[in-house]
């Protein structure tokens, strides 16, 4: 999968992850992980709303995802919803102190 996201294919990468999370529906660990993944294909398609989409349901499977937070800020900050970017910062620093989870 990081041979078909290093080569630029973002769209094969997202079904891949898609498919990836068919294999294991109730492991929301790994389920926001992918989630996560998906998002940041989407955000390089240019595809903002659904990589809010995808960050929104990793969050849900894992509201302590810091590094799911800090994506969906900086896809706020693009889509200029600071006030909604400057909550995500805030709500990941409390998860994660030391760095977001980066």
């Amino acid at each position: 999968m990081a041979e078909i996201f290093k080569a630029g294919n973002y769209e094969e990468a997202i079904e891949k992850y898609k498919e990836c999370l068919d294999l294991e529906p109730l492991n929301a660990n790994f389920n926001s992980q992918i989630l996560l993944n998906s998002a940041i294909c989407q955000v390089k398609l240019k595809k903002l709303d659904e990589a809010i989409k995808s960050l929104n349901l990793a969050i849900k499977y894992n509201p302590k995802y810091a590094k799911a937070l800090v994506k969906r800020g900086e896809i706020n900050i693009m889509l200029e919803e600071f006030n909604e970017a400057i909550r995500d910062f805030n709500e990941a620093s409390e998860h994660d102190p030391t760095g977001f989870g980066v």
